[in-house]
């Protein structure tokens, strides 16, 4: 039997946007033209909602149904629930947004052999991002491949990234990346209490000894503390063997990136100094969710996520 790659990938969808159940049914029917995949797909309901993806569950594709009632970003902390329930047999994990897919056949096995050499890899180092009609609207480099070939992967200057005017490319850290279990299991798993969204920012920079530079000076001490533990143990059980493989991937559209705040929306969890231990709670599926401690928190996090409009067809 060939070796298989255990796919973990997980769906959230409080606000209802058509566009991410769409995206998901794509992306998961892309993957599942590798012969040598199965995938785990965690799906999140909000209070007595259904549940929108059970159809997809057949023999590669296991359905996780889980619930919760308040709306933090619970990405990786879905994931750790989905990899929790992989068979003992799954060795080799990859993680993947529910919105992206692969150019290029093969990339599976190209990512269980770059496993063989490196515990954490990025599979891809091309990313094409698509506007509303699947037109190539911007190109990300990954942030493991540029750390491989020694190149920057934190700013050292206020125009540093070639977004900004600057020489070098972004250090992409998000999409997809790929594990061996037993690393994950040494460096305890994800790390899923970043309130914002910056999970994969927090835990690439600190595999590359960065963490101090993946969030801003004024952060909550708890929140911080929580993101250098995970480094200490990247550090210890990883050493810096970052892998990647070659190829492109392709992220869906789904509204205009202009209106995700991915700087700003740190604004809104430093004002109310967001605190995971006293911010966040576990409910019994497993699933984080906000304890009730910043009422106007929860509220302010409430608009930003609706004023994300991602079933809109723009790219204003």
């Amino acid at each position: 039997m060939s070796e298989i790659l255990h796919i973990v990938t997980c769906i959230a969808n409080p606000i209802g946007w058509k566009s991410r159940l769409d995206l998901a049914r794509a992306a998961i029917a892309d993957w599942l033209h590798e012969p040598n995949v199965h995938v785990t797909l965690v799906e999140c309901a909000y209070g007595s909602r259904g549940h929108d993806l059970t159809d997809l569950a057949g023999p590669r594709v296991t359905h996780v149904p889980v619930r919760a009632t308040t709306l933090v970003w619970n990405k990786e902390n879905l994931l750790n629930i989905g990899i929790s329930r992989l068979p003992e047999s799954a060795k080799k994990i990859a993680t993947l947004d529910a919105d992206i897919q692969f150019r290029r056949a093969g990339w599976a096995t190209a990512t269980l052999r770059a496993l063989d050499l490196y515990p954490v890899v990025q599979p891809w180092d091309k990313a094409y991002d698509l506007g509303p009609n699947d037109e190539h609207i911007q190109t990300h480099v990954s942030f493991a491949s540029l750390f491989h070939a020694g190149k920057p992967v934190v700013p050292d200057g206020s125009k540093w990234w070639k977004f900004d005017g600057g020489p070098y490319d972004y250090a992409h850290s998000g999409y997809a990346w790929a594990y061996v279990r037993s690393a994950l299991d040494k460096i305890g798993g994800l790390f899923e209490v970043g309130g914002m969204g910056s999970g994969d920012h927090h835990m690439a920079l600190a595999i590359a000894g960065y963490a101090d530079k993946s969030m801003p000076a004024d952060t909550n001490g708890n929140y911080r503390s929580a993101v250098t533990r995970w480094e200490a143990r990247a550090l210890a059980h990883i050493n810096q063997k970052l892998g990647f493989v070659h190829g492109t991937i392709e992220h869906l559209f789904h509204g205009s990136k202009a209106k995700r705040g991915y700087l700003s929306r740190w604004g809104m969890f430093i004002d109310h100094a967001f605190d995971p231990h006293e911010d966040l709670k576990r409910n019994t599926y497993g699933v984080l969710e906000f304890s009730g401690a910043k009422p106007a928190l929860e509220r302010q996090f409430d608009q930003y996520l609706r004023s994300r409009s991602e079933d809109s067809n723009s790219l204003d």
